[in-house]
Parts: structure tokens; C-alpha cells; sequence
């Protein structure tokens, strides 16, 4: 294995950590009719429309509180929300995991200054940033080289062009890389392009899309079909499935079927699930599937 190669990738983390936003001490401001969601320092959440701001304090108008003063310094995040993302008095924070599913991707992208940190099964390592609102880049490692295997390092560019705003999205994307290794045999490139489409907001869609693979530069004549879909179900918590088939693979083609559930938090998320494997002709078997997905970041909207 190429001795220079997790410097290179510290490297490269310490770029994209770089180009991530330094948050300024400024007091955004707002109009009277923008819905506001402001975070105090103490831990409360606080929804309204704002009657008056000052270097001091924010007066907000709230539909519990009523009339509620905020002292400035106790101000720990102030910032726009929406409407629908308050359902029977509460809030339901924006989906911090929307531009994947399990491991395929939907066609929602991350926006300008958003990142995040994605982790399957311990070993699977994946950093991506948002370098404008349509254009996300991702670097990633799996490190198996612990059990003698290969460590394969990847590049994930990621193209994502709304059509109708939050209902109909395409993308297009695709990943390079190499697995290194000290077995000839398994030191090899490996490559993909997909595109893909959802229909539905970032909380509830549907999403079809196409990949094809490369592997030492030679393309796979087998096509990877795709359906995926994510439903919320509730402030905290949303279904998903997805599905894969593989097309004019001959005796090599694998379908593949999950199903799980996300949980989310504010800062985090988490998939649990199963995944049911069809090789050819054979019997399908299950396999476990956990991630976890950790956002940082912030963006301008």
C-alpha cells in the first residue's frame, strides 16, 4: 500500500474542514412576517414572528407565549423556519440525512456550507461538502486493510439541479477510486456514474435512477437499476426502502431489497435495518444494516 496515502487523505479532509464557514458574531435579522425558530443558550426553543429587535433583546410574537422577550446574550441560535415543519405544536427539525437514502443516493443534494460525516458498519468512512447549492463533493475510506484486505479510497462528485422546487429534483454523480493492496489481484480502480430523480419533498419522496460500473476500466455490462423511498413518520423518526436490480448481468446479477427505519435528531441520524440479498439463481439471505450520519456545517439558508 502506498505508504503516503493517509497523509494525502488528512490532506485532503484539511482542505474541504478549510472551506467550511466560520460562523461571525452578527445579529441576523428578519422581517415581521418570517417565521423564526431561536434556540436559547439554556436549551429552549422558541417559535414566532419577530415585533421588535434590538442589540439587547428580540421580541418575539409566539402563539403559546404570546408577547416574549429575549435577551440578546442569551441568544444561542436565531434562523427562518417554515411553516409545515411545525405539526400539532411541534417542531419537525429539517431531515439532516434527505440527500441518501440507505446507501444510494436521492437526488436532494447538500446546500452551500453544509457538510457531513457518514460511517456504515465502522469501517466505511465518507466526508462531503457542499461547495455551492448544486454541486456536493465527498471523499472516502474504508480501511479493511486491519483484516489483511484492501483499503479502498474514493471520490464522489454529485451534480443536483431542481426542477420544481422541493418537488422534482434530478441528479447526476458518480464515484472513482482505488483499492489498494499487497495482493496484485486486488490492487485495481474502481469507478460508477449514476443519475437519479426523486419526486416529493425531502421528507416524503420517491427516487429512480441508473448506474453503471467500471472496474480497471473496464465497464461492467451489467446496468444497476434503483427505486428508493422515505416517508416521515414522525417529528423524530422515518421509513425507508430501497431496492436494486441488476440488469444483463447474466449469472452475476444481484437484487438487493432494504428496509429500515431513520432515526433523527438535531445534530444526527441513524439507520437501522435489513437488507435482503439475491445472487443469480440462489436463495436470498438478510444482512444488517447500520449508519450513522453526523452534519456539520451550516447553511446560508
Amino acid at each position: 500500500m502506498n505508504r503516503y496515502l493517509p497523509g494525502i487523505f488528512m490532506a485532503a479532509l484539511f482542505v474541504l474542514g478549510a472551506a467550511m464557514p466560520v460562523s461571525a458574531q452578527s445579529h441576523p435579522t428578519f422581517d415581521s412576517l418570517t417565521l423564526v425558530l431561536v434556540s436559547t443558550k439554556d436549551g429552549n426553543e422558541f417559535i414566532g414572528t419577530i415585533i421588535t429587535q434590538t442589540e439587547e433583546k428580540v421580541v418575539l410574537q409566539t402563539s403559546t407565549f404570546g408577547e416574549l422577550s429575549i435577551q440578546r446574550k442569551m441568544i444561542f441560535r436565531m434562523r427562518a423556519t417554515e411553516p409545515e415543519k411545525i405539526v400539532n405544536g411541534k417542531i419537525w427539525y429539517r431531515n439532516p440525512h434527505a440527500p441518501r437514502h440507505f446507501a444510494g443516493p436521492s437526488a436532494y443534494g447538500l446546500q452551500k456550507g453544509e457538510g457531513s460525516y457518514d460511517n456504515t458498519f465502522l469501517f466505511f468512512n465518507q466526508v462531503s461538502y457542499g461547495l455551492s447549492d448544486h454541486f456536493s463533493l465527498g471523499l472516502g475510506l474504508a480501511p479493511m486493510i486491519l483484516f489483511d484486505g484492501p483499503f479502498p479510497v474514493w471520490l464522489t462528485p454529485k451534480f443536483s439541479i431542481p426542477i420544481a422546487k422541493n418537488k422534482l429534483n434530478l441528479a447526476v454523480g458518480g464515484l472513482y477510486g482505488h483499492a489498494y493492496s499487497s495482493y496484485e489481484f486486488d490492487d485495481k480502480d474502481f469507478a460508477a456514474v449514476f443519475s437519479q430523480i426523486t419526486l416529493g419533498t425531502r421528507d416524503a419522496n420517491i427516487s429512480a435512477g441508473m448506474a453503471f460500473v467500471t472496474t480497471d476500466n473496464q465497464l461492467s455490462k451489467a446496468k444497476l437499476l434503483s427505486i428508493n423511498g422515505m416517508v416521515r413518520a414522525g417529528s423524530w423518526i422515518s421509513l425507508i426502502a430501497e431496492s436494486y436490480i441488476s440488469v444483463d448481468g447474466g449469472e452475476d446479477s444481484v437484487s438487493l431489497l432494504g428496509l429500515g427505519i431513520r432515526f433523527m435528531g438535531r445534530r444526527i441520524a441513524f439507520d437501522g435495518g435489513l437488507t435482503f440479498v439475491r445472487e443469480g439463481e440462489d436463495d436470498t439471505y438478510p444482512i444488517p444494516w447500520a449508519s450513522l450520519h453526523v452534519p456539520f456545517g451550516r447553511s446560508k439558508k
